[in-house]
């Protein structure tokens, strides 16, 4: 019996996950064969953020800490926007045990962060409603702009990064993504070695944290990786990136 299901990739503290996060790849699986049920790139735009609750609006709202309380911000598609999401069509005989999925893509590829949940549809039973069956993907994306070449000068090491939602969505004080949520730091160690302590990255300018001081190289001449992670404790959401880089004699 045909069996209809939406589903959306939202950012945990954000948007869905769109142009800006680099899209997802989201998957429906019989639970327990494996066998593919529907996959597909949930292209499209991002949502809409209101401080009126709809009941096409997700549960899970973004909240914006303040001096004079928290404000609450509901996520929707608007209809015709052409919002990112997989709309599945299932030839379902019996109930089933479904497993959704959804890897969060950067320029096309998996980036590492993922979303799994398993829930029981039943022939004939529609979920096509908005927001239809939402997976909240967890994490922050992070890049570090600088240094941006194979080599950097001995002795010490200045780092620039740029941290964001899983959506793309951009931290700024005029934004609902506050930088006062948003703990960055860098880290740095000779290949092989052990890493120095962390050195914070403080925020510049939109999505973008440069060090507060210099790290410090460990060692002379040779390869070093560095290291920098992101934490926004409140939504419980974390991000990596590194990147290698060398030292002349």
């Amino acid at each position: 019996m045909e069996t209809r299901v939406l589903v959306r990739v939202q950012a945990k503290g954000g948007k869905f996950i769109g142009p800006d996060g680099g899209y997802s790849l989201v998957t429906l699986r019989d639970a327990v064969s494996g066998e593919l049920l529907a996959q597909r790139l949930a292209t499209g735009g991002s949502g809409t953020l209101s401080t009126t609750f709809t009941p096409e609006a997700t549960r899970d709202a973004v909240v914006t800490p303040g001096g004079t309380g928290a404000t609450i911000q509901w996520l929707s598609a608007p209809a015709g926007s052409g919002t990112a999401g997989l709309l599945a069509t299932l030839d379902l005989h019996a109930p089933m045990l479904v497993e959704f999925s959804a890897q969060a893509l950067t320029n096309g590829l998996p980036n590492g962060h993922t979303a799994t949940q398993r829930m029981w549809l039943t022939p004939g039973l529609h979920l096509d409603h908005e927001p239809g069956v939402v997976l909240l993907m967890p994490g922050l994306s992070v890049r570090i702009l600088s240094p941006d070449v194979a080599s950097a000068p001995a002795g010490t090491l200045n780092v620039t990064a740029w941290v964001a939602m899983m959506c793309g969505c951009r931290i700024d004080p005029a934004l609902p993504w506050l930088p006062s949520e948003f703990h960055v730091h860098a880290r740095v160690r000779a290949v092989g070695g052990d890493f120095t302590d962390e050195v914070p990255l403080v925020y510049r300018t939109t999505s973008t944290f440069a060090t507060e001081r210099p790290l410090d190289l460990p060692s002379g001449a040779g390869s070093y990786e560095l290291v920098v992670n992101a934490v926004q404790r409140a939504e419980g959401n974390v991000g990596s990136a590194s990147t290698f880089f060398s030292v002349a004699g």
